[in-house]
Parts: C-alpha cells; structure tokens; sequence
C-alpha cells in the first residue's frame, strides 16, 4: 500500500516532469527558497497549479484527526472595513474551538491565489473569501481538495460553494432611490475600483441602472473610481467638481471614500448638505466622526460574520440549505443629505 509521503513525492515528481525540472526544484520553488530563478519557477507554479498540487505538511503530520482551522483571505485590514465580519466570524468559530488564520490580497486576485494555495499547504479544512471574482485556479485548488469555501459580500454562490452576503447591485439601487427621493437629479458617484471587484462593479451598475430607470440619461451621470482611502477621495470629488456641471449630490462606493469628499468640501468652502449631499456605504465608525455625520447604507457585517460561521460549522447534510443567505440592507440616514435645494 502506498504511504501518503510516497503519494505526495509522487505528484511532487509529476510536478517536476511537466516543469521540464528537477524535484529539488519544485520543492524549493513551493517553499518560496529565492536562489530558483523566475523562469523556473512560473514553470513550476504553472506546473503545480496545472496538475493541482499543494505540498500539505499539516495535513500530512495530522491526517489521523482534524486539523479545525479556517482560513480567511481579505482585501485590506485597513479602515475596519473588513474587521466587524471577520470579528464575529472569528468569534463563532471559536464558541467550537476552531481557529482562524487571516491573510489579506489587496484586492489583487493573484495575491489572493498565492495566500489561499499557502493556506491549503498550512491544512485549513474551510476558507472565507470576499466576493465572487476569484482566479479559476483559486476555485478549482478548494474543491479538487473538498475545502468548503465561502464567499461574504455577495449573494452569489457557485454550484459548490456557499455565498452569506447581500445584493450589491440592490444596494446600488436602493442608493439612487434614495437621492432622487430627495429631489436630486445632478447625481454623482464615486466608486471604489471596480477591476476585479464584483462588489463595486455591481453597486456602479445598479446606481446607474436605477437613475437610467428613473430618466436620467447615462451621459448625465458622472461615475468616477476611487482607491478606498481618504486623499483618494478627496481627490476624486476635486476632479468631480472641476466639471461644468457639478452635481448636487454624490454616492460614495464607502465611507472612507465619502469622508475624503467631505474633507474636500471644508477646504473649499462647499457646504454639506446645502451644496452638495454626500452619501457613503458601509457604516463604519468614521460615519459618525465626519463633520457632518454621514448618511451611509448600512452592511450587515456582523451577521455576515456569524452566518458564514454557522456554515462552516454545519454537517455536510446542513450546509444544503445554508448555500445562499441574501441579507437585508439598511439606510441610516444622517445630518450629510437633504432634500434638494429649490
């Protein structure tokens, strides 16, 4: 009978004929060892992720029990953006003593593959993702090796894994209504970057769709992206202001991006909200810090948290009618929005 060390030199030595290359190689390459140059090693890489082969030491040292960790990779820590989710997602975890093992991409989807294949090598038995654009390797690495994946910040479930999030293209949405409710029709937005980020490309186009809907035409609809910092969105609303027809009212893709735009206005003597209404998206902390509190759409992190939690920690059997969660949006409206002035 085959040992599992014998099995997982197998493949390392499969790996190595398809790289055209020694299996020392492959090994140092898959043990980020820099004295392989970088030819070889996108050779290996290639190689390994063509043939679906992660080196699993913990798996190996464990396979007589299970190894209860989850990992979780996420954009960014900064700004707390991600933070509600991953606190009580952590904390559901840990009422079952399982761990977790946090890794950020940087909304970079290759990244993202990299941290995911290294947290298959450390044994994870589920993972976390944010949103539903995702390399097809990163995908296909979970479930040729059976690891429940989940993706948060979408609604969007694959046919095997699992999505607890909400619809951001209803946010969108609901953010649009909102504006032309108060009576604004030169409406604005500031999006975060939508390369590679289902959740901002979809809030965009339901934004747009719904002004469309309600008969603004698109040529009137400013849509400009920004990175999820301040300066960047002061800088975008500088850019936005510069244009003949400045609108009356902008949506934020976050609140970090909205508190950038509010800082601009200070600076230049615009009034929020009597110039210009300014409505973020998420509900972060810094909402209620910005001069004028910030009318934001309100994402449910925490219970996004806790559900994905409550999947991981479901039986094979549970997890068939936990596979999509759509979560319900809320409006908190604050002091940075009003009616349009007549």
């Amino acid at each position: 009978m085959q040992t599992d060390q014998q099995s997982l030199d197998a493949k390392l030595i499969d790996v190595a004929k398809r790289a055209g290359c020694s299996p020392a190689t492959v090994s140092r390459v898959l043990n980020n060892n820099p004295s392989v140059g970088v030819a070889a090693r996108e050779r290996v890489l290639k190689a390994a992720a063509d043939l679906g082969y992660v080196p699993n030491g913990s798996a190996r040292a464990l396979r007589s029990t299970r190894s209860r960790l989850v990992g979780a990779v996420i954009p960014t820590l900064d700004h707390a953006i991600y933070a509600t989710m991953v606190n009580s997602l952590q904390a559901r975890l840990a009422e079952k003593d399982v761990s977790i093992i946090i890794s950020t991409s940087f909304y970079d989807i290759d990244m993202e593959w990299e941290q995911v294949r290294l947290l298959v090598e450390r044994g994870i038995e589920s993972i976390i993702l944010v949103g539903s654009i995702h390399r097809p390797e990163t995908i296909a690495l979970l479930e040729q090796r059976k690891i429940a994946y989940v993706f948060t910040y979408t609604s969007a479930s694959t046919d095997i894994g699992a999505a607890v999030g909400f619809d951001n293209e209803k946010a969108g949405r609901m953010a649009a209504r909102y504006l032309l409710d108060l009576g604004h029709t030169k409406i604005a937005m500031i999006a975060g970057i939508t390369e590679n980020n289902d959740r901002a490309a979809t809030r965009r186009d339901g934004f747009v769709a719904e002004l469309e809907k309600q008969g603004i035409p698109r040529a009137n609809i400013a849509v400009l992206e920004s990175a999820y910092k301040i300066e960047a969105g002061r800088n975008a609303m500088k850019r936005l202001m510069e244009r003949t027809d400045r609108p009356t009212a902008v949506f934020c893709g976050s609140d970090i991006i909205a508190a950038g735009v509010i800082k601009y206005c200070h600076e230049n003597q615009i009034a929020v909200p009597n110039d210009i209404s300014v409505l973020g998206f998420d509900n972060l902390e810094i909402a209620e810090l910005t001069t004028p509190d910030l009318t934001t759409v309100e994402v449910p992190a925490r219970e996004m948290g806790t559900l994905a939690g409550d999947y991981l920690l479901a039986t094979s059997a549970q997890r068939q009618h936990m596979r999509q969660r759509e979560l319900p949006l809320r409006l908190v409206v604050r002091a940075s929005t009003a009616p349009m002035a007549r």
